[in-house]
Formats: structure tokens, C-alpha cells, sequence
């Protein structure tokens, strides 16, 4: 199947072969773009208003999907205290600025 080159950057690289990006990590990059180096918690609360992320619900989650994209070089993670700070990486900005 051909894809465009807009749609075409919505795909990343997995073991198994490319992979369209799914809701929950369009959504992350979104809420990474709108406020960078922030926590979990935080993101939980902007989750709450936008629509693509209706099923996010918990830190688990949060932390599942930002693992995939820090696999894939999308995101970077540290940790500040007892908390995780979440940012979007060189990488995940382009991405992101397609969302």
C-alpha cells in the first residue's frame, strides 16, 4: 500500500517492521508539544481535554506508551526527584509538528 509522504511520517520502525503510530502515542506527542518537561501526573491532567486521548487513565498507561516512544527515539525521560519528567526529543518535535 502506498502512503503519502504526510501520512507516511505517522509511521515508525519496530522490530517487526513499520507500524502506523497509534492514538495513545499521536496523543502523548501532542501533549509533549503543547508543554514540554513535565510529569506523568501532568500529562494525565491535559489528557483531559483533548479528545484523542478519551482512554488515558492512568500513570501505567502514560508510562507504557512513553516507553515505546523512547524506544524509538521520539520522547526522553529522566528522573528528577521521584517523579518522571517527560520532553519530546529532536526526533519526536518533526514528528510532532505533523499531529
Amino acid at each position: 500500500m502506498k502512503h503519502s509522504k504526510k501520512t507516511s511520517l505517522f509511521f515508525i520502525e519496530t522490530a517487526a517492521g513499520r507500524r502506523p503510530l497509534t492514538d495513545m502515542e499521536k496523543c502523548l506527542l501532542l501533549i509533549l508539544k503543547i508543554e514540554n518537561n513535565i510529569s506523568s501526573q501532568k500529562i494525565l491532567k491535559l489528557a483531559q481535554n483533548i479528545k484523542l486521548c478519551a482512554t488515558c487513565s492512568d500513570r501505567r498507561e502514560v508510562f507504557s506508551t512513553g516507553e515505546r516512544l523512547l524506544n524509538k527515539g521520539l520522547i526522553e525521560r529522566k528522573l528528577v526527584g521521584n517523579k518522571y519528567l517527560w520532553n519530546l526529543s529532536k526526533k519526536g518535535s518533526f514528528f510532532s509538528k505533523q499531529i
